[in-house]
C-alpha cells in the first residue's frame, strides 16, 4: 500500500518524501479514515464516521462509540486484526483520544488519533 504523506496539519507535503508506504501508510490511512465525517466525500456518501449522527455531543454509550471506532479501524484496507484499543473521552475538556495498535499486511503499527473537540 502507498499513500501521499500528510502533514502534522493534514496538508499534502510536496517536498522531499512525499509518500508512505507499508504499515505507515496504513496507520495515515486509518486515522485519515476517522477523521472524515459520514456524508463528506462525495464519491461515496455512504462512508465515512458517523461523528454528527452518533458520537458529537455527548453520547449516550460510550460502548457504542467504542464499537463504531473498533469497527472503521479494523475494517480498512491492510489492517488484519486490531491488536490493542484505548479509548479517553474527556468531558471536562470535551477531547475524544484513541490509541492503537494493529496487525497489518506489513508488520504491526502504532495509531494515535486524538484531540477532536466534541
Amino acid at each position: 500500500m502507498q499513500a501521499r504523506r500528510l502533514d502534522e496539519s493534514g496538508d499534502l507535503v510536496t517536498r522531499g518524501t512525499m509518500f508512505l508506504a507499508g504499515r505507515e501508510a496504513i496507520a495515515q490511512t486509518i486515522v485519515t479514515r476517522l477523521k472524515l465525517f459520514l456524508g463528506e466525500y462525495f464519491r461515496d456518501v455512504t462512508d465515512g464516521t458517523p461523528w454528527f449522527q452518533q458520537i458529537l455531543g455527548k453520547p449516550e454509550n460510550l460502548n457504542a462509540v467504542e464499537a463504531i471506532l473498533r469497527n472503521r479501524i479494523a475494517r480498512t484496507q491492510g489492517v488484519v486484526r486490531l491488536l490493542s484499543f484505548a479509548m479517553q473521552y474527556d468531558l471536562d475538556a470535551r477531547a475524544l483520544s484513541v490509541q492503537s495498535r494493529v496487525l497489518t499486511t506489513y508488520g504491526e503499527a502504532d495509531v494515535q488519533f486524538s484531540s477532536l473537540t466534541v
